[in-house]
C-alpha cells in the first residue's frame, strides 16, 4: 500500500512541471500567431490605404476635368456665332478651307469650333478657327493644324474604335500632387451634332391634317435598318409605330445607342456594334437653332403651315397670319423684336375672338 502511495506521490511531483512547459509553449505559440496576424493586417491597411488614396485622386481629376470641359465648351462654343465640326472634315481637296490639313488617326473625331461672325457667302472661308474641343495646353489645341501631326507616344487613348481612324488620343495634363506622385487628366468633347440620331421624333395625331403638318416640321427620323445590329431584323417598311414596328414606340425608353438592343428584343451582345459606331449615332441629341451669323433664334418657318387663322379662332391671342405679319418672317433688323402686323396691311377675314 505504501508503495503504491510513493509511486503516486512521484508522479504527482513531474505532472505540474509538463503542465507549465506546455502553457509557455503555447502562449509562444499564440503570440506568434498574433505578431502574424498583426503584420498582415498593418500591411494590409497600408495597401488598403494607398488604393483609396488613389481612387480618391483619380475622382477628384476626373471632376477637375469634366469641370474644365465644360468651362472650355461654353467659353469656346457658348456664344451664339459659333459653330462645330469634327477633324474628319479636312483633308477635302474640293473645299479650299479644308484642303491645308488633313487629321491624323486618334485626331479625327476631335470637335472643333469657328466664329462666324465675320461670315460672308462672297468669302465663305472667312471663319476664324477657336479650338479644338480636348485637353492638353493651350498651344497643342488652338490651331486647326494641330490635328495634322500624329498623336504623341504619351498621349491618351481615350476611346479605343474598331481601327486606327475610329481611336480617338488626346493629350494628357499633368496635375501637381504632394508626396511625389504623379497623377494626370483628360478629356475628350463629343460633336452629337455629327450624329445620326436615333430616336424618333413624328408625333402621333388623330387628325391627319396636324399629323403632315408634325412631319413637316419634325426632324426626319432615320432608317433604323440600315445600321444593322439589333436592327439587322425586326424592322419593317413602312416606318410606322405599331403593327410590325412595335419597338418604335419603346424609344423613349432609351437613353443611348447601348440601350437599342434592349428595345429591339436583342439577346445578342452588341458591344463590337457599339464600337464600330460610336461616331455615326445618337440618341436624343438636342440643341439650340440659333443664328450663326446675326445671333439670337433662328425664325421658325415651320409656323408657316401652322397660321391659317382658322385653328386658332377660339383662342383669346389671335396669331398674326404669315403673310401679315413683320419683324419675325419679314423685315426687320431685330431679330428678337415681338410680331406686329405689317403697316398698310388688312386682314383678309375678320375672325370673333371668344372670351371663354
Amino acid at each position: 500500500m505504501s508503495i503504491a502511495l510513493n509511486a503516486l506521490t512521484e508522479r504527482r511531483k513531474h505532472a505540474p512541471g509538463f503542465a507549465l512547459v506546455a502553457t509557455v509553449s503555447m502562449m509562444v505559440l499564440l503570440t506568434l500567431v498574433a505578431l502574424g496576424m498583426l503584420s498582415l493586417s498593418t500591411i494590409e491597411q497600408r495597401s488598403s490605404g494607398e488604393s483609396e488614396d488613389a481612387m480618391r485622386t483619380a475622382k477628384a481629376n476626373a471632376r477637375l476635368a469634366l469641370m474644365i470641359a465644360l468651362g472650355e465648351l461654353q467659353e469656346a462654343a457658348g456664344p451664339d456665332q459659333r459653330v462645330t465640326a469634327t477633324a474628319s472634315i479636312l483633308g477635302d481637296s474640293s473645299n479650299s478651307y479644308t484642303s491645308g490639313t488633313t487629321a491624323q488617326n486618334g485626331k479625327l473625331h476631335w470637335a472643333g469650333v469657328w466664329d462666324t461672325s465675320n461670315y460672308s457667302p462672297a468669302d465663305p472661308d472667312n471663319k476664324t478657327f477657336v479650338r479644338w474641343l480636348v485637353s492638353g495646353s493651350e498651344t497643342a489645341v488652338d490651331a486647326i493644324d494641330d490635328v495634322g501631326t500624329a498623336p504623341a507616344t504619351d498621349d491618351l487613348v481615350i476611346f479605343e474604335g474598331a481601327d486606327a481612324a475610329g481611336s480617338v488620343q488626346v493629350p494628357k495634363v499633368q496635375v501637381a500632387t504632394t508626396g511625389g506622385n504623379t497623377s494626370y487628366y483628360a478629356y475628350w468633347v463629343e460633336d452629337e451634332g455629327v450624329k445620326a440620331d436615333l430616336a424618333w421624333n413624328e408625333g402621333s395625331f388623330s387628325d391627319a391634317d396636324r399629323e403632315q403638318a408634325a412631319r413637316l416640321s419634325a426632324a426626319p427620323g432615320p432608317d433604323h435598318g440600315v445600321f444593322g445590329g439589333p436592327f439587322a431584323t425586326g424592322v419593317s417598311y413602312p416606318l410606322e409605330e405599331g403593327g410590325s414596328n412595335a419597338w418604335l414606340d419603346k424609344l423613349d425608353k432609351a437613353f443611348s445607342p447601348a440601350d437599342m438592343a434592349l428595345v429591339m428584343g436583342s439577346t445578342t451582345s452588341q458591344a463590337d456594334w457599339l464600337q464600330k459606331h460610336r461616331h455615326d449615332i445618337g440618341m436624343n441629341s438636342l440643341g439650340v437653332l440659333a443664328d450663326v451669323k446675326k445671333g439670337g433664334l433662328r425664325r421658325d418657318l415651320s409656323l408657316a403651315f401652322e397660321m391659317d387663322g382658322a385653328a386658332d379662332v377660339s383662342y383669346t391671342e389671335q396669331p398674326i397670319l404669315f403673310n401679315l405679319q413683320h419683324g419675325e418672317f419679314v423685315g426687320g433688323n431685330d431679330n428678337l423684336q415681338a410680331l406686329y402686323p405689317y403697316t398698310g396691311m388688312t386682314f383678309a377675314e375678320t375672325y370673333t375672338i371668344s372670351n371663354t
